[in-house]
């Protein structure tokens, strides 16, 4: 045995666990793992080292490793919702899925319906649909739904299965939920995935600016602002503008707010902020917004109302592959457009297509999303 292992066995278990969630803390999950087991080779029923280890052996990717401690924890501590939402994640990497929704609707009904639980259960339901079809998870949904009706995100999920087309766009309170709950991962999460819709964005403003000679003072406006990826690129692009941000999600305009590049950030409904806003913008950006939207009409009557004369309107949207409707919200709960529709409704709000590049807007999943970058001119 080591000189360093007996010291360790030596110390006392209280100091052993602060430097085990020491290296937690910083992310060191192999050293943290070792010693969590130091622990519980002196105490092999410490709670907090059964439970950290669980979520350590999680964060480092070790999902099956993690399953047992997880039990373990569970057999102590049942009615902690968050050990079932981890476990149901950890299940359904594992393709365990009648566990896996199990675990997630336990950890919804165990917090009362917490919406940091719903929004994982939505998740799951939804990843286990991709794997084994609407059926096999019908019946835990269809439970969710008739438990929390007035919940927004069990709304949107359950309709994203069962189509209405009275739903014309996402609920409020699920959008406000959703990026509430990912504004700290966020862009971490978006770089994973290949997302490049802000800086596409900023290239065809720039490039369609710079051969009209437009790129000082001007006055941008970035709906659905969320942690300010746009404003960021548009700020390194036209280093003169003044950038205002509008978001649904608080969380979300406080990461934003972090980047120092916002003349000003409001918290807002996208469409009640359009309705209402008196001033005029040169630019009105749209980065992955309109998947949020079902029916266009609303919001580009706002957007056309708030562009200034010859002012642009850039955004990007996910092509509708899934059939012939003008828009459909897809089991991921996310809405898709027809390119006819869009087109449209450009036309129909004084907005003249200057151009639309098809593109590969991100992954979900190991799928590409396959939409376009659009660039209007108000005429």
């Amino acid at each position: 045995m080591s000189t360093m292992f007996q010291k360790f066995l030596g110390c006392p278990v209280a100091f052993l666990l602060k430097i085990g969630n020491c290296f937690y803390k910083h992310k060191n999950f192999f050293l943290a793992i070792l010693i969590y087991k130091i622990i519980l080779l002196l105490d092999s029923h410490h709670f907090a080292a059964r439970a950290n280890l669980a979520t350590a052996y999680f964060e480092k990717g070790n999902l099956s490793t993690s399953i047992p401690y997880f039990l373990s924890v569970l057999g102590d501590d049942y009615n902690n919702a968050w050990w079932h939402n981890y476990l149901s994640q950890a299940y359904q990497k594992n393709g365990h899925y009648d566990k896996a929704l199990n675990e997630a609707w336990q950890a919804v009904d165990l917090s009362g319906g917490a919406q940091a639980h719903q929004l994982n259960l939505a998740y799951t339901i939804y990843e286990v649909s991709d794997e084994k079809g609407l059926d096999f998870i019908k019946q835990v949904l269809t439970k969710w739904y008739r438990k929390y009706p007035q919940s927004g995100i069990a709304q949107q999920c359950y309709r994203s299965f069962f189509y209405d087309k009275n739903f014309t766009r996402s609920n409020q309170d699920y959008v406000e939920s959703l990026f509430d709950v990912f504004a700290p991962d966020f862009e971490t999460v978006l770089n994973d995935l290949n997302y490049q819709s802000p800086q596409d964005i900023a290239n065809i403003l720039f490039e369609y600016c710079s051969s009209h000679k437009r790129l000082s003072d001007l006055k941008v406006l970035d709906l659905g602002c969320g942690s300010g990826l746009c404003g960021k690129y548009l700020a390194k692009k036209f280093s003169s503008c003044e950038i205002v941000g509008v978001d649904i999600s608080s969380a979300m305009l406080s990461v934003a707010a972090s980047k120092k590049i916002y003349k000003e950030l409001i918290k807002d409904d996208i469409e009640h902020y359009l309705l209402h806003e008196k001033r005029k913008f040169d630019i009105v950006v749209a980065a992955d917004v309109l998947t949020y939207f079902g029916t266009l009409d609303s919001l580009f009557a706002g957007i056309e109302k708030v562009l200034d004369d010859k002012g642009v309107f850039a955004f990007s949207f996910s092509k509708n592959e899934f059939n012939a409707k003008e828009f459909f919200l897809t089991p991921s709960s996310r809405f898709v457009h027809s390119f006819h529709y869009v087109q449209n409704m450009l036309s129909k709000h004084g907005l003249k297509l200057l151009l639309s590049n098809p593109k590969t807007l991100r992954k979900e999943g190991d799928k590409d999303v396959i939409g376009y970058i659009v660039a209007a001119i108000k005429s």
